[in-house]
Order: C-alpha cells, then structure tokens, then sequence
C-alpha cells in the first residue's frame, strides 16, 4: 500500500512538471510579447497623433511593423551574402585551429566530430530543421501577440484594475514599477546592442580580422547577457585574430577594449543606468544567480528583475520607517520619478543622521 502511495505520487508530481514546464513556455511567449508591446507603444502613440490615422489604433500599430520588418529585411539581404560567404570557410578556420594546436602538442581532433556528425546527417538535419520551425512558430506567435497587445493593451489593464478597486494605487504603483524597469532596461538593450555589434563589425573588418561580420552579430546578441556578454566576444575575436597573426590579435584585442569602455562608462550609464540604478557588484550578483538557476533565460531577465525587486524593497524600507510607501507627485499620481530604490532610500536616511547628528570639530 504505501509503495503504490508513493509511486502514486510520483506520478502526479511528475506530471504536474510537465503541465508546468508546458504552461511555462506559453507564458514566455505572452512575457516577450509584453515586453515588445510595451517598448514599441510610444512609438504606436506618436504615429496615431498623426491625421490620417487619429483614432485607428490598429492601422497605426499594422504601420509600425510593416516599417520594422521592412527595415529588418533590408538589413538581412544586405548582410546575408557575406555571412554566408564567411559561414562557409568556417570549417577551414576550425582545421587551421586544429593545425596550430598539434604544432604545440595538444591533442585535439575536429575531424573525429565531423565524422560522428556525418554519420548522424539525417537526425541532424531533421533536429535543426524542427528547431528552426519551432523557432518560427514561436516568433510569429509572439509577433501576433504583441500586436493584440499593443492594440487592446490598455483595455486589459484598465479591467484587471477595477477588480480590486480599493487597491487601485498599489495597482498602480506595481504596474508602473515593473513596466517602466523593463521598458526602458530592454530599450537600453537594444540600443546597446545595435551600437556595440556594428561597432565590433566595422572595426575589425577595418583591422583585418576573418569573419568580422560574424563576430559582430554574435557580439549583438551576446551583449543582451549583462557585463559577461561583452567579454564573450571581445574573446572570441581575439581567438579568431590570433588564427591569423599576433598583430592582428592585438589589434582586436584593442578593438574589443574599447567597445568594453564604450559599453561600460559612456553609453551604458546613460542609457538604462538611470533606470535600474544597481551597483554593478548587485548586477553581477544577480546575473550570476540568474545563470545558475535558469540558465540562459535567468541571465538574460536577472537584472532587470533585480531592478523592480530594488523598488519594492525602497517601499518597503520605507514602510517600515512609517512613512509612505509609495511617494506621490504634485498631482498625487504615481510616476517613475517617485519610484524609491532601496539604495537610494538608505543613503538618504544616512545623510539625513549625519546633518542632524554630525561628528564634532577635531574628533
């Protein structure tokens, strides 16, 4: 009896994880196509002030994509050529690599891998092909949900709102702590990433450096993991440099500096510094938790969910000293300029101790 109770619950656990892991995944969808909603909304709301589609939310929504995708697709045909062209001696690096490493007296042997790939064409091939369909699927899905989103948006916030009306104003508070955060982080990411993935292309196809373009779209893509990014492709184009020469290694390796400065003291701060306000050691520590625990999806989401845990631990920190959690404007709304962040909230409190109780002269 008790080994059927618990073979019983080994059964229901189990397929609790998988109506988990299946209900997960739908809702990664609705939490990217949020995210996209709620970066391109400004832009839905500036082109529906224009005259012929005041009040056609829907045309002015259908007009943002129809721009974005036309902009992305002129970009992939004008790139497209030379990634292929670049994809194709990728094989020829790899057996270079495997040259040198056998010079130096380290083992190491490609050939062995693309025999047992070889061996294996047709499950190969049959599991990137299902992976590329999934993928497409899931971008469209996603595509499709935003634009729901971005059109009857506001009408599914106003309604989950009124269900609780005597807490409208945490209501509030939350949605625009968790909205704005992610906006404006996601948006600094993407800016981020577009400035530093052009600049790692142009610079080091201008150095001399084999698969340049290459190189600079893994950079734009590896600069959406936070601090760690970066120095992933800074060493990837030092390792392909070195392929080709010393001089050449160094020159990326200069290159990949200053794209390391760029993105860490001149443009970081100010695109989404202000917004998420996390010292850098807290951005660390988050990433890394992230990692561990969700892998590549814990990296990609742990600073900004660090972000809005920042603001709701400043309200609360602010409860606990009994004054009001969530500080209002003039106006007595909620706005981002009044959102407390718990660093920002004991640094002031230290200040004000040390105006009213400060150190005597000579101690």
């Amino acid at each position: 009896m008790w080994l059927a109770i618990i073979l019983a619950l080994i059964w229901i656990l189990q397929g609790a994880a998988f109506i988990l892991l299946h209900v997960f995944n739908v809702l990664l969808l609705f939490i990217f196509a949020g995210i996209i909603a709620l970066i391109l909304t400004p832009s839905v709301d500036t082109v529906e002030r224009i005259p012929p589609l005041r009040g056609h939310r829907s045309l002015a929504v259908l007009s943002i994509y129809a721009v974005g995708i036309a902009i992305v697709g002129g970009a992939i045909i004008l790139v497209l050529p030379t990634v292929v062209t670049e994809a194709k001696s990728v094989p020829a690096l790899l057996q270079t690599v495997e040259n040198q490493l056998h010079q130096h007296g380290i083992a190491f042997s490609l050939s062995s891998l693309i025999r047992a790939v070889n061996g294996q064409q047709l499950g190969v091939a049959l599991g990137v092909a299902a992976a590329f369909v999934s993928g497409l699927v899931s971008v469209v899905l996603i595509l499709v949900i935003s634009i729901y989103l971005l059109i009857e948006g506001r009408a599914v916030v106003a309604t989950a709102r009124n269900i609780f009306p005597s807490r409208q104003r945490e209501f509030d508070f939350a949605a625009l702590a968790v909205g704005s955060t992610v906006a404006a982080y996601v948006r600094g990411q993407v800016v981020m990433s577009f400035v530093i993935g052009t600049y790692t292309g142009v610079a080091l196809t201008l150095a001399g450096v084999r698969y340049a373009i290459l190189i600079g779209i893994a950079a734009f893509f590896l600069e959406f993991v936070p601090i760690v990014g970066a120095v992933v492709a800074m060493a990837l184009a030092i390792v392909v440099a070195l392929v080709q020469s010393p001089v050449v290694a160094i020159l990326a390796a200069a290159i990949g500096l200053v794209g390391h400065a760029i993105d860490a003291y001149l443009l970081g701060p100010r695109v989404y510094g202000r917004v998420t306000r996390l010292h850098a050691l807290i951005a660390m520590a988050a990433l890394l938790v992230g990692a561990e625990l969700f892998g590549i999806l814990g990296a990609l989401f742990a600073v900004p969910v660090a972000a809005v845990a920042n603001i709701f631990l400043g309200a609360l920190y602010r409860a606990r000293r009994g004054e009001k959690a969530m500080s209002t404007g003039t106006d007595g709304s909620v706005s981002v300029e009044t959102l407390p962040r718990l660093g920002e909230e004991v640094s002031s409190v230290e200040e004000e101790g040390v105006r009213r109780d400060p150190v005597p002269h000579g101690v």
